[in-house]
């Protein structure tokens, strides 16, 4: 077994265990909201771009605003891995 599995004494931490599978399951139900939710809101973001709004573009589909939604989903998901000691 692997040694984050294990605790001091060397038998296995189910606690370790149990936190990473809801990890698990918890990073594959918010990517799965994303994916969902950001098409939909992409789509709304082209028709603002297509009524000539000012700066509409930054919310079309590929748009600055949905990059950087997804690039701080993806650095809150990998910092909270990280823990508190190596951010």
């Amino acid at each position: 077994m692997n040694k984050m599995f294990k605790n001091k004494a060397g038998s296995l931490n189910t606690g370790t265990i149990e936190k990473t599978i809801m990890s698990i399951v918890l990073i594959v139900l918010l990517f799965s909201i994303l994916a969902t939710m950001l098409p939909e809101a992409e789509t709304a973001g082209d028709t603002l771009n297509e009524s000539g709004v000012p700066f509409g573009s930054f919310f079309a589909a590929g748009g600055i605003v949905f990059v950087i939604i997804m690039a701080g989903m993806l650095m809150k998901v990998v910092g909270s891995f990280l823990g508190k000691g190596r951010k």
